[in-house]
């Protein structure tokens, strides 16, 4: 087995409809199950603009993501490209917050699946606590294996099974969203109590605290199977824009479905408690189902044949997402492992081109953390910020990459590369900071923790060219995004020391501040072969 995997790379066997479609499953999951209704806890009806905005926050974050894979297709390249802007060390912390997110990714779906299936089968999960139970663990873990195996026949085959839940997905979608509306829909409940929160900051908390941020993740799958995409210059933009483009559509129009479909009846609760949606366990089919009992002739039937549809839906999309996350997260180990960030042997493969290690590595780390917390919203308020963090890093890195490699073809080019990677740092910070405290030090304090790791690693390379004096500027900044979450409103979770709209235009400084600093911070000579990354590399690199 060794020696098999030593002797093949990762292959490229996605075409364009393959990549889009990859992407496009990766969005439709459990974030379209729970997220279109949890925001309301904070947002109320004006959870639509939650996700408008978070529509025009991602592109403005996710476009250096589609210069950097057309230029440099190389498998994890999300988690690789710091290495040529800030050196070891500053693309270690920005490949390792993208760790977190990775390995954290399939645990959620799991939980999603699992949650739903206990409509079916009692036991899984518990509407008590709010976690799985043992059983619903088991579950979880026996999907992680199943798709370890689906990996097992390589990235065409992987390919094949996608495209068919993920046309399965589309078509659910669809149907919920012409379907619904035709019976059922309330004009009045985007008035009840009225269309805006009470606090404004509600709208910016519910994008990343109740997992919209979340379910925008579909075109970084993109990035990180560059790898392996057939003619990946023209394909990787266009396959990262097609994800941008359909993912939000659908969102909007399925929180449009969910507010207006709202039967406060039904919920048996008072008109206007947005924070029951937000907290109901399997929200559109409690939605739906809220208002059988008051509708009558063949709506009933068809109604309730949505709704099983719904749970089936509810099932097999989150497996799905499941599938395409636990297969990209692996391209990120991949990435990680051949820049030396963490053992060799994660970046070994098949001979069907597939991260063997790599993929057992997501899958038992995110396996172990379903036993502390096997629920939706806590990993998902974690994974967004140790995301973010890669945002942050990632949107520095555009300037910087342009001056360093002036010379490198760039078939998609970020316009006004400076301004575009100013405006993504600072909406970066934003992001972080309203993804609310104590999560904010939970995941910024994992993320500082990887410096453990580095230093193992260093210590293995003799602690030579760690260029520690143009990175230091990260581990300084997310300490101080700890230090404002801390310090921020009551609204985000802070100690209300800066009141709220302070505190924004405080989040809003310091992103000004420290885009400035890594750029004054960013070396002055290359930090890589990049040239030869690119251009002499075989496509198992």
């Amino acid at each position: 087995m060794e020696d098999n995997l030593k002797k093949s790379g990762l292959k490229r066997g996605f075409s364009l409809h393959d990549a889009a479609m990859f992407g496009i499953g990766g969005a439709i999951g459990s974030g379209i199950l729970f997220a279109v209704a949890g925001g309301t806890t904070y947002a109320g009806p004006a959870i639509i603009i939650s996700w408008i905005i978070a529509a025009i926050m991602i592109v403005i974050v996710t476009i250096p993501y589609a210069e950097f894979s057309a230029m440099a297709p190389r498998g994890g390249i999300s988690a690789r490209i710091s290495y040529y802007s800030y050196g070891s060390y500053g693309g270690f912390m920005s490949g390792w917050s993208l760790f977190l997110w990775a390995v954290l990714i399939p645990p959620i779906e799991a939980v999603a699946v699992s949650e739903y299936a206990s409509y079916y089968i009692k036991g899984l999960y518990s509407s008590v606590t709010g976690f799985l139970t043992p059983e619903g663990i088991a579950l979880s873990i026996a999907l992680t294996i199943l798709f370890v195996f689906i990996n097992l026949f390589g990235i065409r085959k992987f390919g094949i099974v996608n495209n068919v839940l993920t046309w399965f997905k589309i078509l659910v979608v669809v149907a919920i969203i012409v379907i619904v509306p035709l019976f059922v829909f309330r004009p009045s409940n985007f008035t009840t109590p009225s269309f805006m929160p009470s606090n404004a900051s509600g709208i910016l908390i519910a994008i990343p605290a109740t997992g919209i941020l979340f379910s925008f993740g579909g075109y970084r799958q993109v990035a990180d199977m560059a790898g392996e995409i057939k003619n990946p210059k023209r394909n990787l933009p266009r396959a990262i824009g097609i994800t941008l483009a359909v993912q939000s559509i659908f969102y909007i129009l399925m929180t449009i479905i969910v507010v207006g479909s709202v039967n406060w009846t039904g919920l048996k609760t008072a008109p206007g408690s947005w924070s029951v949606v937000g907290s109901l366990g399997s929200p559109i089919v409690t939605i739906i189902h809220s208002n059988i009992a008051y509708l009558h002739g063949y709506a009933v039937p068809v109604l309730s044949g949505l709704i099983i549809l719904a749970l089936i839906f509810a099932i097999f999309s989150p497996m799905g997402t499941f599938g395409v996350y636990l297969t990209g997260s692996s391209r990120i180990i991949f990435g990680l492992s051949r820049e030396g960030a963490i053992p060799s042997f994660f970046g070994s493969t098949t001979k069907k081109g597939t991260p063997l290690y790599a993929i057992i590595l997501v899958a038992v780390i995110g396996d172990l953390f379903l036993i502390p917390f096997p629920s939706w919203y806590t990993l998902t308020d974690f994974v967004v910020v140790a995301a973010v963090v890669n945002f942050a890093i990632v949107a520095a890195s555009l300037p910087v990459i342009r001056k360093l490699y002036p010379e490198i073809e760039r078939p998609f080019k970020v316009p006004f590369a400076t301004a575009w990677s100013f405006v993504a740092f600072i909406a970066s910070s934003i992001l972080i900071y309203f993804a609310t405290y104590p999560d904010t030090l939970y995941a910024l304090g994992a993320t500082l923790a990887g410096s453990v790791v580095f230093i193992y690693q260093a210590y293995k390379k003799h602690f030579q060219e760690l260029s520690i004096k143009n990175s230091l500027w990260i581990p300084v900044y997310i300490i101080v995004m700890i230090i404002i979450s801390y310090l921020g409103s009551s609204s985000t979770g802070g100690i209300n020391l800066i009141k709220y709209p302070y505190d924004i235009v405080s989040v809003i400084i310091v992103g000004i501040v420290f885009w400035f600093v890594s750029q004054a911070s960013a070396p002055r000579s290359v930090k890589g072969d990049m040239e030869s990354l690119i251009k002499n590399a075989p496509e198992d690199v």
